[in-house]
């Protein structure tokens, strides 16, 4: 009954989970949000010259997702150990949930990106156009009529997929919120507010990102002065749901750090992190000032939302911005000290730093690419 009690204190326990790790977050939910934002502005125009930017946010989720595991791999150590999700469930794991939601997920983006693309493929085969070859074979048997026939004929299973594929999408923000909130060691981490952090920096960011990718499209393929004009209206249309995002973003933010306040010693350990520790640079500079701030500033107006010049700088700032904050939450989590009276410090991991560039770059690489070889213009008018 009198035994002495040993304490354990000035254990250092380091960032174990890295920027590998928070780059897995930020692009699941970047993929996730652009998804989402695509479907849901679908629903509001229901116009054909809206269908570019659909095809973009259906085929390049399906290309971030088909490579974000290989950021939680690469961190593992043993890359090997990924397939024992595969074969061997384990129902009490999160993490095991991670690996059936991205699969679903870019499962499904594939057949609705088929089918949005598929009656230009056809047309374009059938005409033997550039890369009419690649065409043939993804198409597989050349119908025939006309691109709208061709769509009508499949919008069913367009529909299908499509549907589909936003349940998943919104399935996966909110899983990414739930596994992170199952670390109970992690104060930072332990709050059901973490699943709308997630769905409102998917929503933004992914608004963000049609906004950024659909002009720099351009650049790549011209699109006619009607088609330009119709793409600067419903950008324009987009960037008003861009801003009210950013708001909303802001206030699940809020009300997180107002709950950290009310969650003891740890959560105001928190929050003096974030304010006035080692991540207050990061979150005040990059996450509150460049990726709410001054986006929102330059979307206030309707005369900033019709200028491209401000609608890609405002995009690529929240961008920057919500990357910081998924940073800030997950590796500013693995900051409060759990045994010991210091911030925990983070390794120096240049290799793995180099291998996340490498792999944005090949990301970034295969949007280019495909630009130059997939349809996403309409054609309706080369076909008069």
């Amino acid at each position: 009954m009198n035994e002495a009690i040993e304490y354990i204190h000035w254990v250092n326990h380091g960032v174990a989970l890295g920027y590998l790790i928070a780059c897995y977050l930020f692009f699941f939910a970047l993929a996730e949000g652009t998804h989402i934002v695509s479907h849901l502005s679908w629903l509001y125009y229901r116009q054909d010259n809206y269908r570019p930017l659909e095809k973009v946010g259906s085929f390049l989720p399906f290309v971030i997702l088909s490579f974000v595991s290989v950021f939680l791999i690469a961190d593992l150590g043993h890359p090997e150990r990924a397939l024992t999700m595969a074969y061997h469930w384990n129902w009490t794991a999160p993490v095991a949930y991670g690996f059936y939601v991205v699969l679903l997920c870019v499962i499904s983006y594939a057949f609705h990106a088929y089918y949005l693309f598929l009656p230009e493929m056809v047309v374009k085969a059938r005409r033997g156009a550039p890369f009419s070859g690649l065409y043939k074979l993804l198409a597989g048997n050349l119908e025939d009529g006309s691109t709208d026939e061709i769509r009508q004929r499949h919008h069913g299973k367009e529909r299908f997929w499509a549907n589909t594929s936003v349940t998943m999408s919104i399935i996966g923000l909110i899983y990414l919120g739930f596994m992170l909130s199952s670390f109970k060691g992690r104060v930072a981490w332990n709050s059901a507010v973490l699943i709308f952090i997630f769905i409102s920096q998917g929503l933004s960011s992914g608004a963000a990102f049609l906004i950024l990718f659909s002009q720099l499209k351009n650049a790549f393929i011209a699109p006619s002065a009607g088609d330009l004009q119709d793409q600067g209206s419903y950008l324009s249309g987009l960037a008003r749901f861009f801003k009210y995002a950013l708001l909303v973003q802001a206030f699940v933010w809020a009300i997180y750090l107002l709950q950290l306040k009310y969650v003891g010693q740890g959560g105001h350990a928190m929050v003096d992190l974030l304010f006035s520790g080692p991540r207050s640079s990061q979150f005040w500079l990059y996450q509150v000032f460049v990726g709410l701030v001054l986006p929102f500033v330059l979307m206030f107006f309707r005369t900033g939302r019709k200028q491209p010049v401000l609608r890609f700088l405002a995009s690529l700032t929240a961008m920057i911005g919500a990357f910081y904050g998924i940073v800030n939450l997950f590796i500013g989590g693995q900051l409060l000290p759990m045994t010991s009276h210091q911030w925990e410090r983070v390794p120096s991991e240049p290799d793995k730093l180099i291998f996340a560039a490498v792999m944005v770059a090949i990301i970034l690489a295969i949007f280019l690419l495909s630009y130059k070889m997939l349809p996403y213009e309409n054609i309706q008018s080369e076909e008069a």
